[in-house]
């Protein structure tokens, strides 16, 4: 049109949003190169830009958005992407809200709404919003409506103190109803933290002797194997009183993973490769009569957990599944991006943002409301005796919490259940492992400082790690350790009970094998950690813990891994 090329046309268009309009590709859109435009469109565009008001045309079937310098601050980090675009996809969280207004407008009728209460995306997290809101349509050059004039006006502040006010000139009555009823939901809060609490500390406090007698009973259970390995009676035996030792460590580590104190590892996952690993574990666990359908998302999100614990935790899941269909039936692992909006997280422990959410499914019996309310609780089953110790559910909670998502379980009786995990969405990059398991077979040469206050413990550690081929020192406690290495032993590894009595703690070891050149290893071992090493039991990459009780295989395997890690190669 002349009108766009003459100085009264787009050329005296003043501002940014005009700027980017002159210089945006029209051509590639239904609108055309700019120079081509109606002169209805250029004058409404001209209109807008000259506007103190947030103004944006939607402009033809498909809604192009073209819009002024005051709605460019409304659009916040959608800018200048909108410009241009048609408004279903710049918008797409509202995009049934925007059709409705495409189509009403372009059929002639005009719309308005104040305070109008929207859910938009706002530095990828949602947010309620409210807006005042005004749509009429816009002629073309041959007088049928074309597209539509928006008046944007944001209320979200005036609405937030409006309510505001409103909560403060409540009727007393109402007031004092919902103070009582929070203080009673603080109440419940608090004795749930209590429980918490009093099971962590009695666990945590127990753990540690009772994992050292476990070990020690362990230990000296494959040392035996070993010295008699021809004799069918002494492993039929040895391999009956391991199998007990196995079964009184996990009842620890299910206890302290409840009350959240287990020492994690995490690292950050694609839940695909994740599974990629369980998979065939779990089809040996099931059996062949369990079907297992796995569906998760190509372009799953990346989430930060210890992979240890989450195996452990989506292999209890399955086996209570598996128990819940009597050993028959489908089985679903799902995965699933998720936002949560602050509706989503009332009543949970987590706060509005991105998830992932692993869920487990059976088909099975399901369970009564009396029964789902105490799922989670530890020692609670509703299995005969022997079949579970109730414990199961109660580790998938304390890990999941620990781990900094939500885990919740919706069951119906006759028709199955359900367990959700949420796990927060990690931006960082994805964590490869480092070396593979042929490089980690095998003892070696090198020498090893053993620091342990218990007498049965540190006597078959040495004799484990001698009979590997290691030459052995040992220390009774901190102190005596510190000792030696000043008076210039020097060790390839230092192989260190975290908890000991004396002023040196396995910390101020650790702090000296790194000041060395080059650094000395360092693996640590505890029934527990007792926070010593980490904050909230989250261990660092550079911290190496093996929890007792072990077996011979896991220390070799430890022991080697930790060395390569040090030396950079096999």
């Amino acid at each position: 049109m002349q009108f766009l090329s003459n100085p009264h046309g787009c050329e005296g268009w003043a501002g940014e949003m005009a700027q980017r309009i002159r210089t945006f590709d029209w051509s590639a859109t239904d609108l055309g190169p700019l120079d081509r435009w109606s002169t209805s469109l250029a004058c409404t565009v001209q209109m807008v830009l000259a506007s103190p008001m947030p103004m944006v045309v939607l402009w033809g079937q498909a809604g192009y958005m073209i819009y002024n310098d005051s709605y460019s601050v409304f659009a916040g980090g959608r800018h200048p992407y909108l410009l241009g675009k048609p408004v279903e996809l710049g918008w797409p969280e509202v995009a049934e809200f925007n059709r409705h207004v495409v189509d009403t407008c372009l059929a002639g009728g005009t719309l308005s709404f104040n305070n109008k209460a929207l859910t938009l995306l706002r530095n990828g997290k949602p947010e309620d919003v409210w807006m005042d809101l005004y749509y009429s349509p816009v002629a073309g050059d041959s007088h049928q409506p074309m597209g539509v004039l928006a008046i944007v006006v944001e209320t979200t502040a005036h609405m937030n103190s409006e309510r505001l006010r409103q909560e403060l000139t409540h009727n007393l009555e109402q007031r004092v109803a919902n103070e009582v009823q929070a203080r009673s939901a603080a109440e419940d809060q608090l004795r749930q933290s209590q429980k918490l609490e009093a099971i962590g500390g009695l666990t945590g406090g127990v753990a540690h002797d009772f994992n050292n007698l476990l070990q020690v009973i362990a230990g000296n259970l494959h040392l035996l194997a070993r010295h008699e390995p021809h004799n069918e009676q002494v492993q039929r035996r040895v391999t009956a009183a391991i199998a007990a030792v196995d079964r009184g460590a996990k009842l620890s580590s299910q206890l302290l993973a409840f009350a959240r104190r287990q020492p994690l590892s995490p690292a950050v996952y694609n839940p695909q490769r994740i599974y990629a690993g369980l998979g065939e574990l779990l089809q040996r666990a099931l059996g062949e009569t369990i079907h297992i359908d796995v569906q998760l998302p190509q372009d799953s999100w990346c989430i930060h957990v210890d992979r240890n614990q989450l195996e452990n935790a989506l292999l209890n899941l399955a086996i209570n599944a598996r128990d819940a269909m009597n050993g028959e039936g489908v089985i679903r692992i799902t995965g699933e991006n998720i936002i949560l909006n602050p509706d989503d997280c009332a009543g949970k422990s987590i706060k509005p943002g991105e998830y992932v959410c692993l869920a487990v499914t059976d088909t099975g019996v399901g369970m009564p409301p009396a029964v789902l309310k105490r799922a989670f609780e530890p020692f609670f089953t509703t299995k005969r005796e022997g079949q579970g110790t109730g414990l199961g559910l109660s580790m998938v909670f304390g890990f999941v919490r620990q781990s900094g998502g939500h885990v919740q379980m919706l069951s119906e009786q006759g028709k199955g259940s359900v367990v959700q995990m949420y796990f927060p969405h990690s931006l960082e990059p994805e964590t490869l492992d480092a070396y593979t398991e042929q490089t980690l077979h095998g003892g070696g040469q090198e020498t090893i400082l053993v620091v342990e206050d218990n007498e049965g413990v540190r006597l078959t550690v040495v004799e484990l790690l001698q009979q590997s081929g290691y030459t052995v020192l040992t220390a009774e406690d901190g102190d005596r350790a510190m000792q030696a290495l000043q008076g210039g032993l020097l060790p390839d590894l230092i192989f260190t009970d975290v908890v000991m009595p004396g002023r040196v703690k396995s910390t101020d070891l650790a702090e000296w094998a790194r000041e060395q050149q080059p650094p000395v290893a360092v693996l640590f071992t505890s029934g527990h950690t007792r926070d010593i090493l980490s904050t909230n039991h989250l261990l660092s990459p550079d911290i190496h813990l093996l929890s007792k009780p072990y077996s011979p295989e896991a220390l070799t395997h430890r022991v080697r891994s930790v060395l390569i890690a040090r030396q950079g190669c096999p």
